[in-house]
């Protein structure tokens, strides 16, 4: 279908150099053609606008990725590829273990995957309930090649088009039968990925049927066989960062006189002296570094012409991902440091080393004045093994519909109607958690603990060695439980699209689309009944279910205003409106302004302004409370003697320091969200000067403003932002009477705002010689501000922080990042190699507050100063891939390469939440190998 067209030239262009747009390819469509081959080409649309049209070179800046570039990166997810365009942000991926879910995401920006667009032909892919796409699903086999714009698009697509769009087009007019196997695996041995598929293809002048099957397994690396993620916190001494909750135990008590007593197991049923750091564990190489997946995709898509002016179209996808995130045994926290109730160890439960009640309630340390406080036991429950999340997920998506073309007043008219049908259902089983009703039971007055009950044995001791210690199958089987979690989220939508040309004006045609949209979305979150009562070890969670429908209106235009003047070869105006009615946030309309002045044959210039808006997700707004442990450093700790520059820490007694380096908080949705809204300006240009053949460079300006931006403000944050202030945020954390955090809210909220600025730059060469075929690539993103504005829900106090250029947990913002490539080819020989490039970041470095902080972080606080932060720079670095093709004959082809060639080790990092580097923007330490055979027939 795209055979004549300038777009499928300069993919073929691509695929010869093996290189295409953002990662090492093609930065922006350079078309040279000659006015007579242009006069022939067939009117495209091209992602930003639905107005069909020869050049595609619009006022938006879109950049193209092929089928051949996205083997080239060695990996077995689109989403893994998305994630290195310099464009792209921190998001998650499957490297991300505790707080990953198996998903990929891209988040274009920087400003929240959410904000992102993914299309496939053009139609919205369904969403999962937080709002992004899943590209793990979406097999990089029945793609022809990938547009990313880079824009705000809301009022050509809608909802979500904030930072950009990526339109994900597959394979047309396949014929034949192609297939494919790629291996490969890390230098230590481990993290093997297989990849297989299969696709078919028939096509003649009526229609196309094409239908492809994968299938992706992944294995898991562990965080204990890489040194950086072998501790809890690289560089620090034996026992730093690790967890209050070993496999001996930790228990700190107070009696009634004040008097505390920090005790840990001896391994004998009794107690001995806890010891600052050493007697804490070492959980991190329990972890999964990289996790496992398996994917299974079904794709099909079949076209048939039912007139000369009508075809009936349909596309089926059926994808099922199995994955599993895995962490060391489940801690066992419980004590009046987290806020507990309920909890007697009672002096008769026999394993107890105390001959009086250890308790977390004040009534029983009132009628016993020999009781204790229990202010904190935890105990590591190695013998209950590793918790083990594990997904799966089946995801149905359907499009069908009906396209043509009529002829009007002598002008041509595209319509197209449209119906989608989508539903994603994960399944999720959690081994390894503890029933805390029954662990409250255990441990209490062995008269109560009859029936199944067992009186649990917490004071035996255990080695660090999974499946092993004193607890007991008959204690496991009825304290333990696995839990059952069921997601769904589903999108339905019907569509009507119309686009043409109007009338001719002196400058060219004016031209237009227009169309409908009714779509649906809905979902729910149900856990198990034991998480959703609260009593369960792990992360708490209510029920979230939810709907919303919007129907929408829009209006496309292109307006010629001058051609075929002294400097002025072509000026067109571009212009376009949305208007959407919610069923729960009421109407909203959204417009676009171009311009496109193309000065002569190698100068283009171009600007858009546009208005975007985003809906909050199904999760944003209806989630219900879940709490979760991240590790967070209080700044408060020693109270307010020790921090009399921290207003926040008012009142805070000076015996206060923080018992885990783990505090809970609480997370959850908010009925009450507003939309959010934004505004983005991007001007820039395109030059191909007709005088240096093959010579392409582009570069554009990019201004994005969001208000109420909705967001969580991050745990660190929010602790950090009350210290410093004593009242921005504090409203969210809730203190006990020790000065311990029992409760830190970061919840969805409407934000002041976030912006982000910067510039977009390609320079792509390509050139022929003797000695094969050249195209050199050079391609990158600088962000000058990315700020996020915090608005105090109570006060009103606002608070702006700019991330740019600055590292946090698992956001890290460098101003520069570049990718630049070199592919050869020469007969049979394809060989490509590509650098990409991570601009140095500076993160807040809190270790210790003190000698530590002084060793490890780059730049550290003076010792003698009174007030002040210390900070640690991650270096820039670069990553070098290298691959080697070869073409045994027309149906063959051989492809080996090697990822991270130089072996070059992630930044560390101190601020990010495990492993010491951040897997949002990192890779994982090591070489990774790889090999994929092509068979064409």
């Amino acid at each position: 279908m795209f055979t004549n067209s300038k777009l499928a030239k300069s993919v073929k262009l691509a695929c010869a150099f093996g290189a295409a747009s953002t990662i090492g390819f093609t930065g922006a469509v350079n078309a040279q053609e000659t006015e007579e081959a242009a006069d022939a080409v067939e009117k495209i649309e091209v992602t930003g606008s639905r107005i069909r049209r020869t050049d595609i070179e619009g006022a938006n800046p879109v950049t193209v990725m092929s089928r051949v570039d996205i083997e080239k990166f060695g990996v077995t997810s689109i989403g893994d590829v998305l994630q290195a365009i310099p464009s792209a942000g921190s998001a998650i991926n499957t490297n991300n273990n505790n707080g990953g879910n198996g998903t990929t995401t891209i988040n274009i920006r920087g400003i929240g995957s959410n904000r992102t667009l993914v299309l496939v032909n053009g139609k919205r892919w369904a969403p999962g309930l937080g709002g992004s796409v899943d590209l793990n699903n979406i097999p990089a086999a029945i793609i022809e090649r990938i547009e990313v714009l880079k824009d705000g698009a809301s009022a050509v697509y809608g909802s979500d088009a904030i930072a950009g769009v990526v339109n994900i087009i597959t394979r047309q007019d396949f014929e034949g039968v192609q297939a494919s196997g790629y291996v490969g695996q890390w230098d230590e041995g481990d993290g093997n990925k297989e990849q297989w598929d299969i696709g078919f293809g028939t096509a003649n002048d009526k229609g196309n049927v094409y239908f492809n099957i994968s299938y992706v397994e992944e294995e898991p690396t562990l965080a204990g066989d890489r040194e950086i993620s072998a501790v809890p916190t690289f560089g620090t001494p034996e026992g730093f960062g690790g967890s209050s909750a070993p496999p001996q135990g930790r228990f700190f008590t107070f009696d009634q006189d004040g008097n505390a007593f920090s005790q840990q197991g001896d391994g004998n049923g009794g107690l001995e002296p806890w010891v600052e750091p050493t007697s804490r564990f070492n959980f991190a190489p329990f972890n999964y570094l990289s996790t496992p997946q398996e994917r299974t995709n079904i794709y099909t898509q079949a076209r048939y012409e039912l007139t000369d002016n009508v075809s009936v179209n349909v596309t089926g996808f059926y994808g099922n991902r199995k994955s599993e995130q895995a962490l060391a045994p489940t801690p066992l926290f419980i004590g009046t440091a987290f806020g507990d109730t309920g909890f007697t160890l009672s002096a008769d439960n026999p394993f107890s080393p105390y001959d009086f009640d250890v308790t977390t309630d004040q009534d029983v340390l009132d009628a016993d004045p020999n009781a204790r406080e229990m202010f904190l036991f935890g105990r590591r429950m190695m013998e209950a093994g590793f918790r083990s999340f594990k997904q799966n997920v089946d995801q149905f998506q359907f499009n069908g519909g009906f396209d043509g073309v009529f002829e009007f007043a002598d002008r041509e008219f595209f319509w197209d109607v449209n119906y989608t049908y989508a539903d994603i259902t994960q399944n999720t089983s959690t081994e390894g958690l503890l029933n805390m009703d029954r662990v409250a039971r255990a441990i209490g007055d062995p008269a109560n603990c009859t029936g199944d009950c067992v009186p649990l044995n917490l004071f035996g001791g255990a080695p660090e060695v999974i499946g092993e210690g004193s607890i007991t199958q008959e204690m496991l089987d009825y304290i333990t439980f696995t839990a059952q979690d069921e997601l769904n989220s589903s999108l339905e939508s019907y569509s009507a699209n119309i686009s043409g040309e109007v009338m001719e004006l002196p400058a060219g045609y004016l031209a237009f689309a227009a169309g409908y949209e009714k779509r649906w979305q809905s979902g729910y979150d149900q856990p198990d009944a034991i998480i959703a009562a609260g009593i369960t070890s792990g992360n708490a969670r209510l029920p979230t279910s939810g709907a919303f429908s919007v129907e929408e209106a829009y209006l496309e235009l292109a307006v010629p205003l001058l051609s075929d003047m002294p400097g002025v070869e072509q000026l067109d105006l571009e212009l376009a409106t949305r208007y959407s009615d919610y069923s729960n946030f009421g109407d909203t309309t959204n417009s676009k302004v171009g311009l496109k002045w193309r000065i002569n044959d190698d100068l283009l210039v171009r600007g858009t302004w546009s208005e975007a808006f985003r809906a909050p997700s199904l999760t944003e707004l209806f989630s219900g409370n879940s709490d979760a442990f991240p590790p967070l450093t209080d700044p408060c700790n020693g109270g307010a003697a020790a921090n009399p520059n921290l207003p926040g820490c008012a009142g805070i007694p000076a015996s206060y320091q923080q018992p885990n380096s783990q505090i809970r908080i609480t997370t959850g949705g908010n009925a009450k969200l507003q939309a959010e809204e934004a505004e983005s300006f991007t001007y820039g240009f395109v030059y191909s000067p007709e005088a240096v053949e093959g010579l392409s460079i582009t570069f554009d300006v990019f201004d994005i403003e969001v208000d109420n931006a909705v967001s969580s403000v991050g745990a660190q944050t929010i602790l950090n932002a009350c210290a410093e202030t004593g009242e921005t945020l504090c409203s969210l954390i809730t203190r006990g009477s020790g000065g311990n955090v029992v409760d830190l809210f970061n919840g969805q909220i409407n934000l002041g705002g976030q912006t982000t600025s910067g510039f977009d730059y390609n320079v792509a060469y390509n050139f022929e010689t003797e000695y094969g075929d050249f195209r050199v690539n050079w391609d990158g993103t600088y962000i000058d501000e990315r700020s996020l504005i915090v608005v105090d829900p109570v006060s009103g106090t606002s608070e702006t922080f700019n991330d740019a250029g600055q590292a946090g947990d698992r956001d890290v913002v460098p101003r520069l990042r570049t990718n630049l490539s070199l592919t050869w080819n020469y007969d049979d020989w394809t060989a490509n190699w590509l650098m990409r490039y991570i601009g140095n970041t500076t993160e807040l470095c809190q270790i210790d507050g003190g000698e530590l902080d002084q060793q490890l972080c780059s730049d550290p606080v003076d010792p003698a100063a009174e007030e002040g932060n210390s900070f640690n720079e991650l270096e820039a670095m670069a990553y070098h891939d290298v691959s080697l093709g070869y073409a045994v004959n027309d149906n063959l082809r051989i492809t080996v390469g090697v990822n991270n060639l130089f072996d070059t080790d992630p930044e560390v990092s101190y601020s990010t939440f495990a492993n010491s580097f951040d897997p949002s923007m990192y890779e994982i330490p090591g070489q990774f190998f790889y090999s994929r055979v092509n068979v064409t027939f």
